[in-house]
Order: C-alpha cells, then structure tokens, then sequence
C-alpha cells in the first residue's frame, strides 16, 4: 500500500526519524523491538496491514492452556510505537496447527472500522488441512464476530495460502489455493465482499493450475485495481493476474521476472508486489533458476504490461522477502537470507524508484533465526516485522524501523 504524505510533513517526518537514528546510533540503541503478544508462548504466524495511517496485526500460535491454535489482534495507531493490549478473536472455528506456519499466514485487511480476518480450519487435505474461516469486525477491531467460508465449492479438503486486501470503496478482495475441478491440481481463486465480509462474490477461477503451496499476494492500488502475484506451474516463475474493475473481469499479464525456471516441485517461496502512483507496480521474486538463483527486483511502468530487468537483492542466499512504498519514490523491501548463523533479516532502500538501493542493513538481533519478514509503510516511516526464535525467546514476533 502507498501512502500519500503531504511534502512539508514527509520533510518533518524525515527528519525527525534521521534524528532519532543518528541518537539511538550514537548511544548503542537498536531500532528492533518486540511488540506484546499477550497469553501466546509461541508465535507461528503473522501479517499485518496498514490503513488509513493506522497498522493491523493478527498473530497465530499456541497459548497456554489452548489445546488449539489461537488468533490475537493488534492496532497501532503511531508507527507502531505503542500497541492496542492483544485480544481475542474467537469464533468457535480454530486454526488448524499443522497448517498455520509462516507461508501460510493467517490474514487480516481493513477498510476504515471494517476489518476482515482469515484463517484454515481442520479438513479432509493434505495433513489434515481443510476450507477457510473468517471473523468480521465493523467497529475497528475491538469486537468480532463469526463470518461465512468465502469458498463456494463446498469442499473440505485443502483452502490455503491465502492474501487479503481492500480497496478505497470498501471492497475485500481474496485469493487462495485449492484444488477444485476434475483435474483436482491446485488453481488460483477469487472473491470479494462488498458489505465487510458478511456475504462473498461466487468465487473465479484466476489460474486453473499453479504451483501448489507458494504463498500468493495481492496488491490494490490508490485507483482500485487488483492485482495478483503468484507462482505459476510451468515454467516455475512468478506471475501477475489483474482486475481494472474492482475484481469484475480479470486479464493474465504474463510473467514478473521471465527465468524459465524448469521445476516441478514446489520451492514455498512467493514474492512481494506493492502499486506506487497511477501506474508504476514494484515487484520482489525469487527464482531457484540456476545460475541465477536468488531475490530479484523489478518494476513495471505500464501496471505490470513490461517489466524491467531483474536486478539481484543481497547475495544468492536472499530468499522471503516483501517490499512497500513510502511515496512514489521511497520504497524500501526486505528479506530473510540464510547463512552460517542461521536465518537473518535484511533490508534495503531506494529512494529513485528502484534504480538503486543502499547496502542491505541487517536489522535482526545476532544468534536469532528470523524469517519471513513483512514490511508496512506509515505516516511515521517503514515498519519491517518478522518472526524469530532462539535460545531464550521460542517463538516471538520482532519489528525493526527503517
């Protein structure tokens, strides 16, 4: 999501944050914080969502005396500096353990006091895996109630790594994996609401065969288009479905980062896509195409059309990653790369819009595997959150500001 900042207050805004670095730099002080999680021991899945100047988080995990897992919900509403106390979403229908990991993230999106959150259920899928559940709120998170399955097939079986958003009519709109149809491989599908998630659209079919469990994202822009980006089953590279018409009628746009990845497995890696004006899309993918396996960037001037040539991000062992925009010009993404210390958070910045990037800053604490990280942009800066453990910290959330 791109925020819309008023020049003279980005200036203040700036400044004060180039401040308060310079001092904590001075006195030994990291920016890395560790939000509350309330009553959760361990947390296995996180997203967040920015609106109206406002952060959204919905964690996932084990709690103490919860056989299941549970979903807490959290808002910010200065940069994340402070957080509302955690609270519980409960509906009767708990996520499924051995489902909710990172990847497979439960989501949640906001359209003013709307908010929407999904999640997966038990079933008769792989391990167990089964359709998808929501919770609805209509007074800004502070209570919730049970919504409909927004899946109109009716099965049990897998309905996963799903992605959430909402435009500026108040619309949702939510794509998934599942594997309807004869040909029972996984496709890409498709609803939106248009009364805060109390009723679902009949649900479209955006890709009949994908690959089967990359995590897909879904990006809507200042002018309400939709799109959508995902790993396609052959060749094994990203890929971008879009709506102009709120999710109407959709178009394939081909593929975002053009490796010719030959692979039949599945590498559980999806990408990052964020919209910048009218229409510019930044885009982060990685392939495990060889030689050229790694976290590429590109971007697209005409809304994903063309795109430019895939410019490398940090070394070959870059691999989640997310990317956001501050304005037209600041973006900023970050990722988790695999090294001899286990898993870091990385992050990196270009204030030409994408032309060039600064050195990746590693922002997570040493001896910690952090992975997964998710990056927000807010009236008070960029905010990257992620997930990390070790030795005395099992299974927490972590946030770094850039």
């Amino acid at each position: 999501m791109c925020i819309t900042v008023p020049h003279s207050v980005r200036m203040t805004l700036f400044l004060l944050v180039m401040l308060a670095n310079a001092k904590a730099g001075a006195a030994g002080i990291p920016s890395l914080t560790y939000p509350p999680s309330g009553d959760l021991q361990e947390i296995r899945s996180l997203d967040v969502y920015p609106d109206q100047g406002s952060l959204h988080v919905l964690l996932a995990g084990s709690a103490r005396g919860q056989a299941m897992s549970v979903l807490r919900y959290l808002r910010s509403q200065d940069g994340g500096h402070t957080w509302s106390a955690p609270a519980a979403i409960y509906t009767g229908k708990a996520p499924l353990n051995q489902s909710i990991h990172r990847g497979n993230d439960v989501q949640i999106a906001a359209a003013g006091k709307h908010l929407v959150a999904v999640w997966q259920v038990p079933g008769s899928g792989f391990n167990g895996r089964g359709p998808l559940a929501t919770a609805i709120s209509s007074d800004g998170g502070d209570t919730w109630v049970s919504g409909p399955n927004p899946a109109d097939d009716a099965n049990h079986d897998d309905h996963a790594f799903v992605d959430l958003g909402a435009d500026r009519k108040g619309r949702f709109h939510l794509v998934w994996l599942d594997n309807r149809g004869q040909e029972r491989s996984k496709g890409l599908r498709y609803a939106r609401s248009a009364d805060g998630g109390r009723t679902w659209s009949r649900n479209a079919t955006l890709d009949g065969e994908t690959c089967a469990c990359c995590w897909n994202t879904l990006a809507v822009s200042l002018s309400g288009t939709v799109s959508v980006l995902y790993r396609a089953a052959d060749p094994r590279d990203m890929a971008l479905a879009q709506s102009a018409d709120g999710g109407a009628s959709w178009r394939h746009l081909g593929r975002v980062g053009r490796f010719g990845w030959a692979f039949q497995g599945c590498p559980h890696i999806g990408g990052g896509l964020v919209p910048a004006g009218a229409e510019v899309l930044h885009s982060v993918v990685w392939t495990g195409d060889q030689p050229e396996v790694g976290l590429y960037y590109l971007h697209s001037a005409d809304r994903g059309g063309t795109w430019s040539t895939p410019q490398r991000l940090g070394e070959a062992n870059g691999v989640h990653a997310d990317i956001a925009a501050f304005n037209d010009h600041h973006i900023a993404a970050a990722w988790d790369a695999l090294g001899p210390e286990g898993s870091t958070i990385l992050a990196a910045q270009s204030t030409d819009s994408g032309k060039t990037w600064s050195a990746p800053r590693r922002l997570s604490s040493p001896g910690a595997f952090a992975t997964h990280p998710r990056i927000a942009a807010t009236p008070f800066g960029l905010r990257v959150m992620w997930t990390e453990q070790s030795s005395n910290r099992p299974g927490v959330w972590a946030m770094a500001r850039l």
